[in-house]
């Protein structure tokens, strides 16, 4: 930190697991957006931002080599890390007192006060909304697709799970599958054979969209098939015809509320590189970077790492201006409760959210109960 500057560090998966890397695709393009945003609006109580980055692959170890340059050697003040391998560096970024923004990829999130996500969807206790969903769409028995590779997966899968049963839908199992050493076609038909009208994943959208579309072509009644990424209009000009019908979890705003035209401006000005900023990834990244802003806002004129967590941790309600429903930054272990859900259109040329009954309606989200 000097008079003028700031220097925040980012992590992300530029390389590695194909899958992975391509959720990430646009991170870098969107942090950077909402950074030269900030920048040309006189930056951060007088200071500019410098953002510097380095490349995880995706694995624990190269995180923590990366995580230690930034901070050791090139000394950055905070870290945005989007990531899904946070955790084993979680304990010496705590030791460090470094403030660490980004989405939560599981639990541990929620377990140190330097870690600041937007809404943890893997702590324990669960939320009732993917139930409350699926049950108005007409589902009643469901089976859940996960990988079994992937931490995150497992335990959202498990949420999935509570969720459902709290809403009287029968759950009839999980079925595993990883990119690369998974058969779609037989996971398809086992879910044509189960009898199951729901289909809801914890998985990487290119695998979801797979075999969501060959059970269909087997036959498989399929009242509702939701998954937890998909959000991406890019996807409807390739894959649209696979996925009509399908639904996406989004915990964002409508495209042409004021909030994510601001957002799409900005974008189109500082990341013209991104074919589609409405990609979940992009927009997760933009809300990751306005709350370091935030953070170091609430910092003061001259900020430390202590002032930095100790004030953005009194936040209740966090809205990365306005894109995302309101959370409680306070309430780190309380689980998320609202989101949308976006549909396909049966031709698979078009998004549409999903509007919410009156019962579980907030500003347009849909806001179910915690779980006991």
């Amino acid at each position: 930190m000097t008079p003028t500057s700031i220097k925040i560090g980012l992590i992300y998966p530029d390389t590695g697991p194909a899958g992975v890397a391509d959720t990430f695709q646009g991170a870098r393009s969107a942090i950077d957006a909402r950074v030269q945003l900030q920048n040309a609006e006189g930056g951060v109580n007088g200071r500019s931002i410098d953002l510097v980055w380095g490349d995880d692959s995706s694995n624990p170890e190269t995180f923590s080599v990366v995580a230690h340059n930034l901070i050791d050697d090139r000394k950055v003040f905070g870290l945005i890390a989007q990531s899904i391998v946070v955790g084993d560096s979680a304990p010496w970024l705590h030791q460090q007192g470094v403030p660490v923004t980004g989405v939560s990829t599981s639990a541990v999130w929620s377990n140190y006060s330097n870690l600041f996500d937007f809404g943890n969807i893997f702590i324990p206790g669960g939320i009732t909304t993917y139930g409350d969903f699926v049950k108005a769409q007409g589902g009643t028995k469901a089976l859940i697709l996960v990988d079994s590779t992937v931490e995150a997966s497992q335990d959202l899968a498990a949420q999935f799970g509570a969720s459902l049963r709290s809403r009287g839908i029968q759950v009839l199992g999980e079925i595993t599958y990883s990119d690369g050493f998974s058969n779609a076609a037989r996971v398809a038909d086992q879910l044509k054979g189960s009898g199951a009208d729901t289909l809801i994943g914890a998985s990487q959208t290119s695998a979801f969209i797979d075999i969501y579309s060959q059970a269909k072509a087997l036959g498989a009644k399929i009242n509702v098939a939701l998954n937890e990424s998909g959000y991406s209009p890019s996807l409807l000009g390739t894959q649209g015809r696979q996925m009509a019908g399908m639904s996406v979890i989004v915990g964002y705003a409508a495209l042409d509320s004021p909030a994510m035209t601001t957002y799409k401006k900005a974008m189109s000005i500082y990341a013209p590189e991104v074919a589609d900023p409405t990609d979940k990834g992009s927009l997760a990244s933009y809300v990751a970077a306005d709350e370091m802003i935030e953070g170091l806002r609430l910092a003061g004129t001259c900020p430390t790492r202590q002032s930095f967590i100790q004030n953005l941790r009194k936040v209740t309600s966090f809205t990365g201006s306005g894109i995302i429903a309101p959370v409680d930054l306070s309430q780190p272990k309380q689980p998320v409760r609202c989101f949308n859900f976006i549909k396909v259109d049966a031709t698979g040329r078009s998004f549409a959210p999903v509007p919410p009954p009156t019962a579980l309606d907030h500003n347009g989200f849909w806001c179910g109960q915690p779980l006991p």
